[in-house]
């Protein structure tokens, strides 16, 4: 009976080994997961920035555009 158990744990220490193993890497790939999170938070608050920050720009000129415009028909007449 001794010898069937001794058996077992044999067999079953390879499966253990490689169940432990596949939660080692589980572990690196959940810290790097996180991490690549964070990153990807910021790089997404800097695009958001820039976005504003562009369309800021493309209005101001499009309303000095209109205003030059609207000044030269507007001097003309």
């Amino acid at each position: 009976m001794f010898v069937d158990i001794a058996m077992l744990v044999e067999s079953q220490g390879g499966m253990i080994d490689r169940i432990e193993s596949n939660m080692d890497q589980s572990v690196g790939f959940v810290e790097r997961a996180v991490a690549d999170t964070k990153k990807a938070a910021k790089f997404q608050q800097e695009a958001r920035r820039k976005t504003v920050i562009i369309v800021v720009v493309v209005v101001i000129l499009l309303a000095l555009i209109a205003l030059i415009i609207g000044l030269s028909v507007g001097l003309k007449k």
